[in-house]
């Protein structure tokens, strides 16, 4: 995606407003954002994809907006929500207070047991229910363990490279346990003066302040990645089988994730709390809209 400065949008904006004066103008964050949202848009919803919601900010932030109706943001709020950011407070901004990121609004319905029904081959539904609902667990679980890594890294501005981490080298299947001294060893190699033990004690620190059953600490993309790597394992744990002799054993991260995107509902989503901020957001700023009434609403 070309990388576009926050005045490009604000021009794009004045242009999208002159040719159709009732048009919202609706920021999100990536193209796979805007392929979510476009289903449950309305008609005269423009969404534009940003390169981050930094980006977003900035435009929100643009004195020339100050006042004027109809443009939003769409964020994932990441670790702003358990810092309490105060980016959050920016006008015209809309995010879940619960999940953190568009992965874990996702996985905050229903839509994995559907995922799985349509991918295993199994005549129990409630069996594949309750697989999905320990997958999910599970692979929560690891990606809480590695999300004090990834706040660590937020709080302090380390720099370190925790999309680097593959999943594979650092999860034991078998054990369902994340090697956290060689997580650690990762992100210090590169960091001259941190050491891996460095990490690990300041890690520690946080689970002090930052309690593990706060799901907010994980991003759903690594849950979901996760998910994808300890799939075939569980799998053969829970029903004794390889997940090839019932279904796919060629499910990746992108591909889940594709999945769940196509797997959820509009019902799914009237129950967040991103639902009913954007219908507060709808009534104070008639007669622009972003979300269609219905399913049934033509978009």
């Amino acid at each position: 995606m070309e990388l576009m400065q926050p005045s490009e949008y604000v021009s794009e904006f004045i242009l999208t407003r002159n040719r159709d004066k009732t048009k919202s103008f609706v920021l999100v964050e990536g193209t796979t954002d805007r392929a979510l949202w476009a289903e449950y848009a309305a008609d005269n919803c423009h969404l534009r994809p940003a390169k981050g919601k930094d980006i977003i900010i900035d435009v929100l932030n643009t004195p020339f907006l100050r006042g004027l109706q109809g443009i939003a943001g769409i964020i994932d709020s990441d670790y702003w929500l358990i810092t309490k950011a105060d980016e959050l407070s920016t006008e015209n901004l809309l995010y879940d207070d619960c999940c953190s990121d568009m992965e874990s609004l996702l996985l905050n319905s229903d839509a994995l047991k559907k995922v799985l029904r349509h991918s295993i081959n199994i005549d129990d539904t409630e069996q594949i229910h309750q697989f999905a609902d320990r997958l999910k667990a599970e692979a929560q679980r690891l990606a809480i363990e590695f999300g004090y890594f990834r706040l660590l890294n937020h709080l302090k501005d380390y720099g370190l490279r925790c999309n680097a981490i593959r999943f594979e080298d650092v999860i034991d299947c078998a054990a369902l346990e994340l090697d956290r001294v060689m997580v650690a060893s990762k992100l210090s190699g590169d960091k001259p003066g941190l050491t891996g033990e460095d990490l690990l004690r300041q890690v520690d620190e946080l689970k002090d302040t930052y309690s593990p059953d706060d799901a907010r600490l994980c991003r759903g993309k690594d849950v979901v990645a996760i998910m994808a790597h300890i799939l075939p394992a569980l799998f053969k744990t829970e029903f004794g089988a390889e997940l090839d002799e019932v279904g796919s054993s060629h499910i990746t991260g992108k591909a889940l994730a594709k999945d769940l995107r196509m797997a959820y509902e509009f019902g799914y989503f009237i129950e967040t709390s991103l639902f009913a901020c954007i219908r507060r957001w709808e009534c104070e700023n008639i007669p622009f809209r972003i979300i269609k009434e219905s399913p049934y609403e033509r978009t």
